[in-house]
This record gives C-alpha cells, sequence and structure tokens, in this order.
C-alpha cells in the first residue's frame, strides 16, 4: 500500500487539560500553571485515578528498604498523598515540595495524618528552594507526567532539582519512562463528532463533519483509545533513564518508523495513538518489587487516556499493509510547557527506512539480521590485522 502525500502538524494549544489544568496562555505562564493546580477538583481527579495512585503507592509501600530512616523530596506534592506514602514507609524526613498556594492545605492534610514531625511543606520551585547547609536528599518521588508524557514540561523541573538535590546515588521514582506510538482507527472518535453530521433529519450535514476534522487536526486529541483500535505494533518514541536524562535531551523527540498493519479485516488508518508506561525498579541496587503504570489501550484507564493526533483524512488498509510516519515533538519556543507535534506520513516504497527497521519489509529483515549476527560476532584478538584478512597474524 502507497500512502497519499499527506502531512499534518499540530501544535500543542489544548484550551484546558480535560482533567489537569486551565488553560496556559497568558505570558505569565509558569504562574498561571501553577494557580491552576490550586483547583481542588484536579486533585480529586488524579487522586480518583486508582491505576495512578496505586502505581505509586505500591511503588513506595512495596519497597520500604528505600525510604527507611532516608531523607526524600517529594516534587509537585499537591495534596500530600505521595508524602505520605513516603512518610509511611518509614522516611526520617519528608521534603513535600508545592509550588502553588494548595501548600498551606496541604500542610493541614499533613497534620491531620500525625506526620507533621516527618514532612516538611515547602512553598516554592523545587529547583529553585535551598535546603538547610549540607543536606541532599535519598529519594526524589513525583508524578510529572502529562498527555503524552511530556505535555507540561514539569520533567524539567524534576531534572533540574535532581541535579540540585538528589544524592550521587540516589534514586528516582518512577525510575524510566517510555513513550510509545502506533497507528489507529478512530471509530468511537469519527462516530460522535464527523459521521454524526452525515445525516440529520433527513439531510446531510456533512460539511460541517468536515469542518469539526479540521478543526481536530489543528490540536492532538485527548481520548480514550481501545485496544481493538490499535493497526500496528507500539513503536517506541522516547526511553527515558530519570536518574540520568539530562534536560536537553527533552527538547526534541525524533522518530521514524515503518509497521505493518494489524487487522482482521480492511478497515481505516485514521490516526496516530500516543500513550507511555512509567516503571518503578532498581535491580542495580537493592532487591526490589518493580511497579508498572502503563498508559496504554490495553491497560485500565487512566486520567492521561491516550493522545491521537488525528489524520488528514481516512486511509484504507489491510492486514500486512506497510505504513510510515515521521514524528517530531518540539517544545515550544514561546510557551515551554507545551510541545509542537509534527507528524508527516510516509511513502513505504519510496521513503528511505531507518537502520535497522522492524517494518517487516525483505529488505529490512536481511538488514536486521545481518546486524544481529555482526553484533553476535567476537572482536578480533588484538594480534590480528584485520586489513589483510582474518587469517593473517602479525609475529
Amino acid at each position: 500500500m502507497k500512502s497519499p502525500n499527506l502531512s499534518s502538524t499540530r501544535s500543542d494549544e489544548m484550551t484546558q487539560q480535560e482533567e489537569r489544568m486551565e488553560d496556559t496562555e497568558a505570558t505569565a505562564e509558569d504562574d498561571n500553571y501553577f494557580d491552576s493546580y490550586e483547583d481542588i477538583e484536579i486533585h480529586r481527579l488524579m487522586l480518583k485515578d486508582v491505576p495512578r495512585t496505586e502505581a505509586y503507592q505500591k511503588a513506595i509501600l512495596g519497597n520500604k528498604e528505600l525510604f527507611e530512616g532516608k531523607v526524600v523530596m517529594d516534587i509537585g506534592a499537591g495534596t500530600g498523598i505521595l508524602s505520605l506514602f513516603c512518610a509511611q514507609a518509614g522516611a526520617a524526613k519528608v521534603y513535600a515540595v508545592e509550588a502553588s498556594r494548595l501548600a498551606n492545605l496541604t500542610r493541614e492534610v499533613v497534620a491531620k495524618n500525625g506526620f507533621s514531625h516527618v514532612i516538611e511543606v515547602v512553598h516554592g520551585k523545587a529547583e529553585e528552594i535551598d535546603l538547610p547547609e549540607g543536606v541532599q536528599v535519598d529519594v526524589i518521588v513525583s508524578e510529572w507526567m502529562g498527555f503524552y508524557l511530556l505535555h507540561e514540561s514539569m520533567l524539567e523541573s524534576v531534572l533540574l532539582a535532581r541535579d540540585k538535590h538528589l544524592k550521587p546515588d540516589g534514586v528516582m521514582l518512577p525510575s524510566k519512562a517510555t513513550l510509545f506510538a502506533a497507528a489507529c482507527r478512530l471509530g468511537e472518535f469519527y462516530s460522535q463528532q464527523v459521521d454524526f453530521w452525515n445525516h440529520l433529519y433527513g439531510l446531510d450535514l456533512s460539511p460541517v463533519g468536515q469542518a469539526v476534522l479540521d478543526s481536530k487536526r489543528c490540536k492532538p486529541e485527548v481520548a480514550i483509545v481501545k485496544a481493538d483500535e490499535l493497526l500496528s505494533e507500539p513503536v517506541q518514541l522516547a526511553d527515558f533513564d530519570l536518574a540520568w536524562l539530562g534536560p536537553d535531551e527533552i527538547e526534541r523527540i525524533h522518530s521514524r518508523a515503518f509497521t505493518s498493519v494489524l487487522c482482521d479485516q480492511p478497515t481505516e488508518y485514521q490516526g496516530v495513538c500516543l500513550w507511555f508506561d512509567c516503571s518503578f525498579e532498581w535491580p542495580d541496587r537493592i532487591p526490589c518489587t518493580p511497579v508498572k503504570l502503563s498508559t496504554s489501550p490495553s491497560s485500565a484507564a487512566t486520567h492521561w487516556k491516550q493522545t491521537i493526533i488525528v489524520l488528514p483524512s481516512s486511509i484504507q488498509v489491510e492486514e500486512g499493509d506497510l505504513i510510515g510516519w515521521e514524528l517530531t515533538l518540539k517544545r515550544s519556543m514561546e510557551h515551554r510547557r507545551r510541545y509542537q507535534i509534527e507528524l508527516n506520513l510516509l511513502d513505504p516504497e519510496e521513503d528511505e527506512h531507518p537502520v535497522p527497521c522492524s517494518c517487516g519489509q525483505a529488505r529490512c529483515v536481511v538488514i536486521a539480521a545481518f546486524m544481529a549476527k555482526a553484533d553476535e560476532e567476537p572482536l578480533p584478538d588484538d594480534d590480528v590485522d584485520v586489513s589483510t584478512g582474518p587469517s593473517s597474524v602479525v609475529s
């Protein structure tokens, strides 16, 4: 199957995070961002997210060895729930850092639960505050993830705070984060927002449906995608090790990929679905109980849902068809808490494939096998002159 010459650009202009934050279009973007988290409803929605909150609870209380007698920093403490988990796990000291005025309420919550002797609420930005002289923390815990992992750009603050406050052998929770993409059809989306207009009261209002589709292409959509709506295996866009990730590495995420369509019958390729997983594990540090938080369509729904990039038009596909895209997430220079998302569809027959490529095309399979074999072969001994062949030995 040849992909049509279609491209679409997504500028992340969400007017309101449906379940997390208010619009941040004012020039004082940071202030508006933190002010939005003073809305208690946002915290209710986050705490109502059982997969999210239980993942942190299990990671903290299931790995008490990390916390017992240790100094912990909770970045973006909110209502203080994660700080309280850390105190329950035996932390000697928890700095609950909250940049919004919600910090006053956090102190009340801490006192109500009898942990004022352990948890100190600090009002300020984690990367800007100063701890008592000589104090560095053993653990940093934070729920920094936004839609498609990076929206809100809270991760930068966490990384800067890590470099400033975390001991060299300290631990990050979560420890890793991975961003994925997969082709998808959008049955519910099209049914409710596009096809809805085709036949109303005996009239054809389809131009309205097309206008709706055009408007949806101007920004990423946040919605639930069903597992059976995915049309390909997931492609990994980014894999972050939070212990070593540099702030500059999140300025731009780029991926060029080709993949095969998976479907039982001919269907329509209508979008690219983004989601992320976070892991809590430190196998090289201690015997740990690993925990995984996934926002994939195959997992229990979270308040992050999935992020959809809607294609300019539907593409007819069937089992085994090759599709490709080039996807770039670039942090906005004007609005630093947003990312511009650009998607370009690629022609699998004409556009260059990455090396290695897992699309399943014969040429790519041969190249991947050759590279795998080369990786398995031992390097020549120091005394072998490879310039004259493998059997030549320098005397």
